[in-house]
């Protein structure tokens, strides 16, 4: 099979691969909001079960409650970062 001279030339295809496209902020909303009700209810918790913030029972209270502490924090920083990209 031989060319014909006056068909046209197809272009080369591109160097690089298209950018993929911009992934969707559903997760970001997800991990935002359930950081944010997390740590509001734990904080609610923790204010309700030692009544006041001057009490003796307090210092427990921040022990008991600080891993979900950190995890609505965790959860809420992931959710922010994902929503400034």
């Amino acid at each position: 099979m031989s060319d014909s001279p006056g068909a046209p030339v197809p272009p080369p295809p591109p160097v690089f691969p298209p950018p993929p496209p911009p992934a969707g902020k559903a997760l970001g909303w997800f991990f935002a909001v359930s950081g944010a009700i997390v740590l509001a209810l734990t904080l609610g918790c923790m204010v309700a079960v030692a009544g006041d913030l001057r009490s003796s029972d307090y210092g427990i209270v921040l022990l008991c409650g600080s891993p979900t502490l950190l995890l609505g924090g965790l959860f809420l920083w992931l959710g922010v970062r994902g929503l400034k990209r």
